[in-house]
């Protein structure tokens, strides 16, 4: 209990602990007096001025001031610093002309000072006060943002997820009736991508080789369920390696590609992936071939959520060190994302 005390009233202690050294050392050095006097005199003062301010922080502000009784509160200030500047001027008077033979100045000038003494301390101490709480504001609403920033992302990594199972199981149901056998195999593919989903990409970055492995995975199966309908050129450059990222910010970009690609039968449907790194910007560009005859409504969502997602994962992690250019001219749909790696 007294420990908790102690915690909580770290500051008010300290300070008034250098007060109390301060100012009777100061007494004891002006006016020639002992300690005890000058202590006397100190603790004198003390009563005054703490409370004024604790009438003032615990009475006056929350049942005047933030009620909105301002004149009752401007009343009842000026009247707690003239009752301390009052008790003040009239207990030390007599023990000041004890201890020093100058003479004094009259009681209208002593009280005139200690009110400008209790009002400079007062005014100093809202000063400390207000200086604390922004501090501990601040800190707190950073940490409110953390937790809402950590929050977000763990809900939108929870929705890529059924976005993904979405189109793996579809590809591999069409891949088993086609050919079992291949089905088998891109069945393993997909636990090894799941693996790495759920064990992998709770961090806050990986390895950008793990991220090339899933997306090569995840490539090989859209190949194969897409068969000769869609040609696809992948390329990663050669220094793609030794650096992270944050999990799963390329694959949306694929998924999108491969799920709005044009199903001409009369031309080439192409998607074009490439993945290069020239320290310290990485840059992945992702085309498909679109069909220019889409309708509004399809037009209008095109994308899908695993695309706005990854758009706001982006602006939580990465912020001002990502740039996304998204560019749909009607017959081509580009996706250009520059990171700068740390």
């Amino acid at each position: 209990m007294v420990t908790g005390f102690l915690r909580r009233n770290f500051y008010h202690l300290l300070f008034w602990t250098v007060y109390f050294l301060f100012w009777t050392g100061y007494i004891m050095y002006s006016f020639d007096a002992s300690f005890l006097w000058a202590l006397l005199i100190t603790t004198t003062y003390f009563f005054a001025e703490a409370g004024t301010f604790y009438i003032y922080l615990y009475w006056l502000m929350p049942r005047l001031f933030v009620t909105r009784r301002y004149f009752a509160f401007a009343g009842s200030l000026i009247a707690v610093f003239l009752a301390g500047a009052i008790v003040t001027t009239f207990c030390l008077a007599p023990v000041l002309q004890y201890i020093t033979d100058e003479q004094l100045p009259g009681i209208r000038i002593m009280l005139l000072y200690n009110v400008l003494a209790n009002f400079y301390t007062l005014f100093l101490l809202i000063a400390l006060k207000t200086i604390k709480d922004k501090i501990q504001g601040d800190r707190k609403t950073q940490l409110l943002e953390k937790e809402q920033t950590e929050n977000e992302l763990r809900f939108l990594r929870s929705q890529m997820n059924p976005h993904f199972l979405f189109n793996a199981i579809n590809s591999i149901y069409i891949l088993i009736r086609k050919n079992p056998e291949v089905a088998a195999s891109t069945l393993a593919r997909f636990a090894d991508m799941l693996r790495y989903q759920l064990y992998e990409c709770n961090t806050e970055e990986i390895a950008i080789e793990k991220e090339v492995a899933y997306l090569n995975n995840y490539i090989a199966m859209e190949k194969l369920r897409k068969g000769n309908t869609v040609t696809t050129h992948y390329e990663v450059d050669e220094q793609v390696n030794n650096f992270s990222i944050v999990p799963l910010v390329i694959i949306p970009f694929v998924e999108n590609a491969f799920k709005h690609v044009s199903a001409f039968r009369d031309k080439a449907n192409r998607i074009g992936i490439t993945l290069t790194y020239e320290a310290p910007l990485f840059k992945l560009y992702v085309e498909n071939t679109v069909d220019d005859n889409i309708t509004e409504a399809e037009d209008k969502t095109y994308g899908g959520i695993g695309l706005e997602n990854v758009k706001r994962r982006l602006e939580l992690l990465y912020k001002s060190r990502h740039q996304l250019n998204i560019h749909n001219t009607g017959s081509k749909y580009e996706v250009t994302l520059i990171v700068q790696i740390l």
